[in-house]
């Protein structure tokens, strides 16, 4: 193991001393190459220690047994600069990593290969993970910390294994988790390997796994009072691990991080703390705001430096913060939860009473620190400011009640030690600033006002012994100090004063907040003119001339960009098609005709033409376009299961639209017979003589929940068909001929029968828990669609179309016709003026368009403009492009969205990000 860096018990230790940590998120992936340099010094001038970094399986093996590990992806470049600006650094590489990248970084050919069991303790799954980690191990291995004295660096002094195993349905997670751990070991792994939780259960997350230490990821609500105890019940959760509290991420804002490190956490990480963006087609798909949600390609959840390595006004907080725990060093990192946490902490507006943070709206964290003193972490979450009075001794034990008064507005939060001795007999009783410098040898401590209750304050401080008034000299009429009862009390807003003589003498400073950080942005200027091409990218034949039925992209070995399913068949007289299990975004054309695009989220969806197919049509073709893998597993949608696969399996050509809302006779489920004798006892009885017969889901009664069997027999002479159900709220199980097909339900309102053999029963659970519309149900009749070709268009196809483009100059507004596409070309003149800091911010005003962005480096992804049916954007902002410095031209790939055609009305040049 290694020498320079361990976990002693509840401590964390680089070269043999203990620490306390702060850690920003740092991805290179997502970041120009150009700018790592940039974004690290950005994150050593905010204070922090550290960065964590995912590795991203799929980005480095971006083909099977295709690898890259230069330019862009050369992660030991990033590990190496990261030593040079002198920041540690926590790896994650997997093999999954969630980050809302697509697939989670599990490559999409392994997760779909229908042979492997992605994140289980699986041997086929385990093969596939033992060739990355043969790859990237040794990386990570050379780039460990080996000491603050080893001139070739090293900056690794944690590795985790998976990511947040808890939100999964791992079988064996001790075993998987610990196949990992014994796989990094053997490529020279020594540092503390770790396995984080991410909904808090350390034991499902990896916690029998041997030789791995638990972690855990913490998303308190920023305004709960209940923070503190949250951040307490995991340190002491990780006490009976014997191990440091980890807490790999977190929330961003530094108020609420003063309340992880003011109760004991010994490594604290921000989660994306450094924005960044999603190059080529590395977003995923995944359920945050509804089911389904596409992450935009702007990763940015209001970090403390933003997409374009600016600095938000929060990098004050994080400087005062991380000043905070420098000062302190070991004596933080060595300290103990408190046990009288609210000892000598009043209100005085309370009249003495014991604090009570529910009642007051301010939530108190405290440490004992080593040595002496306490740290104590006080958070406003109330609407009232708050008026709080610190001391170490009882009210009488100075004459005049002099406890420093701490004054906290509403939403403020203080970070004040109480009781800390400094050495030669002196001791800083209490103060109601913040410590942020303190040097026993040099004899100087600095105290300032909190960040966020700038003003006076005060400290009371015990002085050597001997030490007199006259002993007590001021060096500026900002400051007062006066001796009583032998404690000094000094208050004021900023100055020095020194207390004894000579060499033994103290320097104590009194300062105001500091603000470094400076907002600024280009100038807004707006593009008139572009230049246009008509030129169409191409598309390139899958595996195989004539596929009788439709395969999922996957399986012909496309895994991302666009397929494009094509058959020839008369499609006259159809009133639209259903898709069997398509994803992601998909349009369907015949003829001359076609539909808006729509998300679908791998289920069967039901596509209604404007109007019947009039003519002898001789194909339809099928578009389907991956925006990215699930990032995480929700069994709620296909499209949402780390293993979902995108294009479709198939289509039906619908002739006939059925209304089957009444005729349905109703009774018990027999397949559950203890749930119909429940349902009997609490007054749910039905007859038989005859079988009730009523409207689909419309039996009324009085106990909830139930779940009925609703039945009828169907005669459509042998054709096709699917089930629909609109608006409906309820989970609906469906057998057809006693064989079970599917479930609908509000996610997934259509479902894929297949051929009806004449005269089979058509029965359907209907699960109601609290009265929901069953909705309205129809049969769709039609034919199954076979004789399929597919094509595939991704970068390369994008890439050869832009090269070869030739354009004519236009202005705005550019219309693109439905089904078409159109290139169009930003000058580079124009974005290099509107530059800042080595970026520039490009917005568009249109409807109806997905643009794809190449500049002479990058793909940097895809923004839609206009809302995209059955879909939200989430994770960032999805109307602008972040283009980095010396990428010449802009050339937009823009593909209308709506059959009606899409407009480019504006582009917009610089300003901020956050307008």
């Amino acid at each position: 193991m290694s020498r320079f860096v361990a976990f002693d018990h509840n401590r964390l230790l680089i070269d043999g001393r203990p620490r306390v940590l702060m850690c920003a998120s740092l991805f290179p992936f997502r970041v120009p190459r150009e700018q790592w340099k940039q974004r690290l010094q950005a994150v050593k001038s905010i204070g922090y220690h550290a960065i964590d970094v995912y590795i991203p399986w799929n980005f480095h093996e971006t083909e099977p047994d295709i690898w890259n590990f230069e330019g862009q992806h050369d992660i030991e470049e990033f590990l190496r600069l990261t030593h040079e600006v002198g920041l540690y650094a926590l790896v994650r590489p997997g093999p999954y990593i969630c980050s809302e990248w697509d697939g989670g970084a599990i490559p999409a050919w392994v997760s779909t290969n229908g042979k492997t069991h992605v994140r289980q303790y699986d041997d086929a799954f385990l093969g596939e993970v033992r060739k990355w980690y043969g790859k990237i191990m040794p990386i990570i291995a050379r780039q460990q910390y080996r000491g603050a004295d080893a001139d070739d660096g090293g900056v690794v002094i944690l590795v985790q294994a998976d990511n947040e195993l808890d939100f999964y349905a791992c079988h064996e997670p001790g075993k998987y988790i610990g196949a990992l751990a014994s796989m990094m070991r053997s490529y020279g792994v020594d540092v503390p390997i770790i396995a984080c939780a991410g909904q808090g259960d350390m034991l499902r997350a990896g916690g029998t796994a041997e030789d791995v230490s638990p972690a855990v990821n913490l998303y308190p609500g920023d305004n709960d009072v209940d923070v503190d105890a949250q951040v307490r019940y995991y340190r002491r959760a990780a006490d009976t691990y014997d191990v440091p509290l980890v807490v790999t991420e977190t929330n961003r804002w530094h108020r609420t991080l003063r309340r992880l490190v003011g109760n004991g956490a010994r490594f604290v990480g921000p989660f994306l703390q450094v924005s960044g963006w999603d190059f080529d087609y590395g977003t995923s798909v995944n359920n945050w705001g509804r089911v389904e949600a596409y992450m935009t390609h702007d990763y940015d959840f209001g970090g403390v430096i933003d997409p374009t390595g600016q600095e938000r006004p929060d990098a004050d907080d994080a400087r005062r913060l991380c000043s905070i725990i420098d000062a302190l060093g070991e004596r933080l990192a060595s300290a103990t939860i408190s046990d009288d946490r609210l000892t000598g902490i009043h209100l005085d507006s309370a009249e003495g009473d014991r604090f009570d943070e529910t009642r007051v709206g301010v939530a108190v964290g405290s440490l004992d620190l080593h040595g002496g003193g306490r740290l104590l972490t006080f958070t406003n979450v109330s609407d009232d400011a708050a008026d709080i009075r610190i001391g170490d001794a009882p009210d009488d034990a100075l004459s005049d009640g002099g406890y420093p008064a701490l004054t906290l507005p509403a939403g403020a939060g203080a970070m004040v030690v109480a009781g800390l001795p400094l050495g030669d007999g002196m001791m800083l009783r209490a103060t109601s600033g913040e410590l942020i410098e303190l040097d026993e040898s040099g004899h100087t401590l600095t105290l300032s006002a909190p960040t966020m209750a700038p003003g006076r304050f005060g400290a009371i401080i015990r002085p050597a012994h001997g030490i007199k008034a006259d002993d007590i000299h001021i060096h500026t009429d900002a400051l007062t100090a006066h001796m009583v009862n032998g404690d000094i009390v000094v208050q004021g807003d900023h100055g020095t004063a020194t207390i004894g003589q000579g060499q033994s003498s103290w320097r104590i400073t009194f300062t105001q907040p500091e603000h470094h950080v400076v907002l600024g942005c280009a100038p807004h200027s707006s593009v008139r003119s572009v230049a246009i091409s008509l030129d169409w990218p191409s598309w390139t034949l899958c595996d195989g001339d004539v596929l009788h039925d439709a395969l999922p992209l996957e399986d012909m070995g496309v895994y991302s960009g666009a397929g494009r399913y094509r058959a020839a068949t008369n499609m006259r007289g159809a009133l639209g098609v259903v898709l069997h299990n398509a994803a992601d975004t998909v349009n369907v054309r015949c003829g001359n005709s076609g539909t808006d695009w729509q998300a679908c989220g791998g289920v069967d969806a039901w596509i209604p033409f404007n109007e019947p197919v009039a003519d002898d049509t001789k194909d339809i073709v099928v578009t389907t376009r991956i925006w990215g893998h699930s990032n995480f597993d929700d069994t709620r949608l296909n499209a949402l299961r780390l293993n979902g696969k995108r294009g479709m399996c198939g289509a039906m050509s619908i002739e006939r639209v059925l209304d089957i809302g009444s005729g349905w006779r109703v009774g018990y489920n027999r397949t559950d017979p203890d749930n119909a004798e429940r349902l009997r006892e609490n007054g749910l009885v039905l007859g038989d003589a005859p079988v009730p017969r009523c409207g689909f889901g419309s039996r009324s009664t009085t106990a909830w929940p139930h779940a009925l069997v609703y039945t009828r027999t169907l005669s459509l002479g042998g054709a096709s068909a699917c089930l629909h159900i609109e608006h409906g709220q309820t989970r609906c199980e469906v057998r057809v001929g006693g064989r079970t097909i599917g479930i609908i339900t509000p996610l997934a309102p259509t479902l894929w029968l297949g051929e009806v053999p004449d005269g089979s029963e058509l029965s359907i659970v209907v699960n109601r828990m609290w009265g929901e519309d069953a909705g309205r149900i129809a049969l769709l009749v039609g034919d199954e669609l076979t004789g399929w070709t597919c094509e595939s268009q991704g970068l390369k196809e994008l890439r050869a179309s832009c090269a070869r483009a030739t354009y004519v100059r236009a202005s705005l507004p550019v219309l693109v016709p439905g089904g078409e596409g159109r290139w169009i070309r930003v000058p580079g003149a124009s974005i290099r003026g509107s530059e800042y800091s080595n970026n520039t911010i490009v917005r568009f005003d249109g409807e109806g368009l997905q643009l794809t962005a190449f500049t002479d480096e990058y793909c940097l992804g895809r923004v839609v403009l206009g809302p995209l049916p059955g879909t939200v954007f989430a994770g960032g902002r999805g109307d602008l492009f972040v283009v980095p410095h010396g990428e010449g031209d802009l050339m937009l790939y823009a593909e209308s969205t709506r059959e009606r055609g899409g407009t480019l009305r504006g582009i917009m040049l610089g300003g901020s990000v956050d307008r």
